[in-house]
């Protein structure tokens, strides 16, 4: 490969801070894995980390839950991104089975969210996908147990415009190769002296950087540049697996669904909160306007009514001050597609 600049003081070093956070890698203009270019998904990797994830699935619901994951119809990549994503979340997808004598009913995972290393962590560079125009080589495809749930463009930093230039590539990537995004849960583009991650088919305003703070002292000792920050707050394994379970949403506005990503501070305010209600402790959070807070209250909702947080799905009261901010609020959570939403009426 010729050493351009891009890939020296971009792309090269994100393959190396991956593999240090314990990701394979492989070139893929050197190897691959697929049959045909017209493949998104790692059907190996995908088959032996069901196999691996659900140890007492037979090779029939093995083969079932394949297909049930890489077969979804949509009427669009946004309806079969959020059916694919509810598969991934876990515990949707059920398969009869008889185990020791008896007929079960048994939940299949695709990812093992409580044990981040029993998944396949992988990141492929220059892979070649079918296009409707040419074909799309993404510089960087993050592999999730066989599945492309990141696209990565990277840039020069002495690039004219680097960050219009990455995300006008990923745009292109949505249009020319769709496919590719069903499974897609970050987009980013990184330039070695910034970065900015989003969502499939977000405008380019809404993409974000990921601003550290005095508390992430581990990501400041390990970032050796900026475009470090974003892949340290977002890959390590154990923050995308809380990314993709915790923090993804899609939102209906006016009738059309939005995938929406956290921003820093909604991520680092849901944690902090429920870190310190699981040591028994209340708190204030403090929001500056437009900071996202009725989104940091929905994800903090629905982590406290996820089983593995300890707090056995609790009711969760919301009091505001305005009338506006009631039925803002009351719509956000409805919207987000939380379950039992009430508004009291007096």
């Amino acid at each position: 490969m010729s050493q351009s600049p891009e890939y020296i003081h971009s792309e090269l070093p994100a393959i190396q801070l991956l593999q240090q956070l314990g990701y394979q890698y492989y070139d893929a203009s050197k190897q691959d894995e697929r049959e045909a270019i017209t493949e998104v998904v790692l059907k190996n990797r995908l088959l032996a980390a069901i196999k691996r994830i659900n140890p007492w699935i037979n090779d029939n619901n093995l083969n079932k839950a394949f297909l049930e994951l890489t077969t979804i119809n949509g009427a669009s990549l946004m309806e079969i991104n959020q059916k694919i994503w509810e598969l991934l979340r876990g515990g949707n997808y059920v398969v009869k089975q008889v185990i020791n004598g008896d007929e079960v009913f048994k939940p299949v995972h695709f990812i093992d969210y409580a044990n981040p290393d029993n998944n396949d962590f992988l990141v492929v560079n220059q892979m070649k996908y079918h296009g409707k125009y040419q074909n799309s080589i993404p510089d960087l495809v993050v592999y999730l147990n066989g599945l492309p749930i990141s696209v990565i463009e990277c840039k020069s930093p002495t690039a004219q415009n680097a960050w219009d230039k990455a995300f006008s590539d990923l745009e292109y990537y949505q249009k020319n190769s769709e496919k590719l995004f069903h499974f897609n849960q970050i987009n980013a583009g990184l330039w070695d002296v910034g970065g900015k991650y989003g969502a499939i088919n977000a405008p380019q305003q809404f993409y974000s950087v990921f601003k550290t703070s005095k508390d992430d002292t581990e990501i400041v000792a390990q970032a050796k540049r900026e475009q470090d920050k974003l892949l340290l707050a977002l890959f390590k394994k154990e923050r995308l697996l809380d990314i993709i379970r915790h923090f993804v949403l899609f939102e209906l506005d006016e009738g059309r669904t939005i995938k929406k990503l956290p921003r820093y501070q909604q991520i680092r305010a849901t944690n902090k909160t429920i870190e310190r209600l699981q040591a028994g402790e209340g708190g204030v959070v403090w929001h500056t306007q437009g900071s996202g807070k009725s989104l940091t209250m929905a994800y903090v909702t629905r982590k406290l009514q996820a089983q593995e947080f300890g707090f056995n799905n609790p009711t969760v009261m919301v009091m505001t001050d305005r009338k506006d901010l009631d039925r803002q609020i009351t719509a956000t959570f409805r919207n987000v597609g939380l379950k039992n939403v009430n508004q009291a009426s007096s």
